[in-house]
């Protein structure tokens, strides 16, 4: 039997966004939409906040600590030894690494990235040839074996990033899994992550809209289809660009070709 575990980065230091890890969504801090969504996930073992040990960061510690929630710390710029630490103790086989500032992330995504994973012994997923999609970031599954070897990486962006830049220049010592994953999913024109204020007003709509039937367990399916019908909001955070490592990161892995072990789910 194999562990699957998640852990989910978060600060209180973001220098675009101060404080946003506990910014408020729909009457509950955005962490909490975050770990409650991660722990609707059926594959899961465990879910952990990982933040460090900066004052800063008491915050959310003690807001763990308060609700309940399993929260560790360690290195602020060292973020990949907080996922080496995390794993070590869980003995786990796989990890999800999930970004607090990342509230509507999918449960049932994690399961199918995890589920492909476990059929076909892969270190990581990949969309099709063509396909990118937006909307699922902050939540990729990996191999622990994958992130021991990123984590020997002398590059030191790595240490920050959890083996970005490693996987992407490493590609071929990886063994990824295509996904196909449902259509509505596959979506560019939708950015759900909050980095600046106006990402955070966006959300806030959403989660108002949605949160009083559902809870933290917003549909994405439902705000998609909401959001079609609704393109003005859109517009409130088009203009948000990332930061210019984040972006490298993305292009490089444009660039990539993989060679897939195989599909999920079978053909």
């Amino acid at each position: 039997m194999t562990i699957a575990i998640a852990g989910i980065q978060a600060r209180m230091g973001s220098s675009r966004l101060p404080g946003k890890s506990l910014a408020d969504l729909a009457g509950k801090p955005m962490l909490q939409r975050v770990i409650e969504r991660a722990n609707a996930a059926h594959s899961l073992d465990a879910v952990v906040v990982l933040t460090s040990t900066s004052p800063l960061d008491d915050a959310i510690a003690n807001f763990c600590r308060e609700v309940g929630f399993e929260c560790r710390r360690g290195s602020e710029t060292d973020v990949m030894s907080r996922y080496i630490d995390l794993v070590d103790e869980f003995n786990a086989d796989y990890l999800v690494r999930i970004t607090g500032d990342c509230p509507l992330i999918s449960p049932e995504h994690i399961d199918f990235q995890l589920d492909a994973l476990r059929a076909k012994d892969a270190d990581f997923t990949c969309l099709s040839p063509g396909k990118t999609s937006t909307v699922l970031e902050g939540q990729g599954a990996m191999s622990v074996r994958a992130l021991r070897r990123a984590a020997q990486s002398q590059d030191p962006r790595d240490r920050e990033h959890v083996g970005s830049f490693f996987f992407v220049s490493h590609n071929e010592e990886f063994r990824h899994v295509e996904l196909h994953p449902p259509d509505y999913f596959l979506r560019t024109d939708v950015r759900l992550a909050v980095d600046q204020p106006q990402d955070l007003e966006f959300i806030r709509a959403i989660f108002e809209q949605f949160a009083p039937n559902h809870g933290s367990l917003v549909p994405l399916e439902e705000v998609l289809r909401w959001l079609l019908i609704n393109p003005s909001l859109l517009a409130m955070n088009q203009a948000v660009q990332n930061s210019a490592e984040t972006s490298r990161a993305h292009d490089l892995r444009g660039q990539l070709q993989f060679e897939p072990v195989g599909h999920w789910p079978e053909s």
